[in-house]
């Protein structure tokens, strides 16, 4: 059976998307209903990007695919969210996960940057559910944390928190 492993690694723009888009569609046309895994290193990148490619996942597990998500090093920002997409996800031991606020650069008029504001204000809403689903995070919890700073989360936490399902490559514990 073939193993389809897709290594993300670097930030999440339009490029690497629609790299990583293409890789899937082809293994999907290939072997419908294969199982894939996206394995992420990568500290994060651009929201409207990574949401096209968390919605693709989501067609592919509608479709009938197995898609795991991994994370080794770090998924950061929008890769901590991606990391979300799929069926069963995993982190490695070393890795971290970080969550923060949307941050976006807004220029112009007054009205255009309030515009800009309540757009990603919204997006906010939507980072917040996703997490909240995938997790034992709530609302609460995740804007007292992002509100303050970057909120760095290691392998256990996050596997405490549910934000995932395994933790590989944990070293056995020796005693002194």
């Amino acid at each position: 059976a073939e193993n389809y492993v897709y290594r993300f690694n670097g930030g999440v723009d339009k490029n690497t998307v629609i790299k990583c888009r293409s890789k899937l569609t082809q293994w999907s046309r290939m072997n419908p209903g294969c199982q894939m895994e996206i394995v992420f290193a990568s500290p994060g990148g651009s929201i409207t990007a990574g949401f096209e490619l968390f919605d693709y996942i989501q067609q592919l597990r509608d479709r009938g695919h197995k898609v795991t998500t991994g994370s080794l090093g770090m998924a950061a920002s929008m890769a901590g969210i991606l990391l979300q997409a799929g069926e069963h996800r995993w982190i490695g031991h070393q890795s971290w996960i970080l969550i923060h606020r949307a941050s976006f650069g807004a220029i112009g008029k007054t009205f255009e940057i309030e515009d800009e504001v309540g757009w990603i204000k919204r997006i906010e809403e939507r980072i917040i559910s996703i997490f909240t689903s995938r997790s034992t995070l709530t609302r609460l919890k995740i804007k007292r944390n992002w509100d303050r700073k970057d909120w760095w989360i290691n392998a256990d936490e996050a596997l405490e928190m549910g934000l995932v399902d395994e933790v590989r490559g944990k070293l056995p514990e020796h005693d002194e």
